[in-house]
């Protein structure tokens, strides 16, 4: 069997690159180094591999990938599967989601992703202290483990849609501040569908701003964001939307991006797939330094 190449460390993002979740649905044929070529046809910059109902990925299939992307020039990410939940009441599931944390990352790393994406956790009503020290001590176990293989991948937590889900803006920051190889996933549409805001200049503007303050001013050279359109309740999150369905303001999220100077990558959830990646990608084409007009 071909052994996994060594990594390489990893380094902050020269750009902001516009990415699809999962292959195109265009794609001519199954797997993920001819979902790479065909996101380089379309002119989308960044694949997130989706690997959200289990870690198949071979060090052969992965070297696949990693040759593809490297030809290509298309960044990598992965999400890892959802069947994760380190608030688990059942010790057997905390510990095989430690284990698909850990299997997550050591794939990633074969095909030369950087980051990977964790859904973390589900409150069970338990008191938010608790949840966060759970959550927090099963994935710095999944991080020493995969440090123990010599991974460098970073992990994802991503703020979450739903009020039952461990998950919102402050406890994502906190989880990064305190856990060493980690990093937020800042999903814009979540934070709007879970708070109801989140969806101006001013409170982009603000979003960043809190960032920084958590983690410091790089983590704004090293962003991991999804977005999307999204359909929202009392309780948050309900369904993604496509953009033209949805009120998210996603060229006020742009416009703000560039006037921060954003660098890294920005993968696109919406249902329909290639197409608002490209709307997107041509709105951040399009934008100028300041035409976004009042914060």
């Amino acid at each position: 069997m071909p052994q996994p190449q060594p990594q390489p460390e990893p380094a902050a993002c020269p750009d902001l690159r516009i990415g699809i979740s999962g292959s195109p649905e265009s794609t001519p044929r199954s797997g993920s180094h001819h979902g790479v070529a065909r996101c380089r046809a379309l002119g989308i910059d960044a694949l997130e591999m989706a690997w959200v109902q289990r870690v198949a990925m071979t060090a052969k299939g992965a070297s696949k990938v990693r040759e593809a992307a490297a030809e290509h020039d298309v960044r990598l990410s992965v999400h890892a599967p959802y069947f994760i939940n380190l608030n688990s009441p059942d010790p057997d599931v905390v510990e095989a989601s430690v284990g698909r944390i850990a299997a997550a990352g050591r794939a990633a790393g074969w095909t030369g992703a950087r980051n990977v994406v964790l859904h973390l956790a589900f409150r069970h009503g338990d008191p938010p202290e608790t949840v966060f020290d759970r959550v927090r001590d099963g994935l710095s176990e999944a991080r020493s483990r995969l440090g123990a293989d010599g991974s460098k991948v970073v992990l994802r937590p991503e703020t979450m849609g739903r009020s039952s889900q461990f998950g919102d803006l402050e406890e994502v920051l906190a989880l990064c501040r305190e856990v060493p190889g980690t990093a937020p996933c800042i999903d814009i549409a979540h934070l709007h569908a879970r708070e109801g805001r989140w969806n101006t200049r001013r409170e982009f503007h603000a979003l960043w701003d809190r960032v920084a303050a958590v983690l410091g001013a790089e983590a704004l050279v090293d962003v991991h964001v999804h977005i999307s359109g999204i359909a929202y309740g009392d309780r948050g999150e309900r369904k993604h939307l496509p953009f033209a369905e949805a009120d998210l303001d996603y060229v006020g999220f742009l416009s703000v991006a560039r006037e921060r100077g954003l660098r890294g990558t920005v993968i696109v959830e919406s249902p329909a797939r290639e197409d608002d990646v490209l709307v997107l990608r041509d709105a951040w084409g399009g934008l100028e330094l300041g035409s976004g007009g009042a914060p």
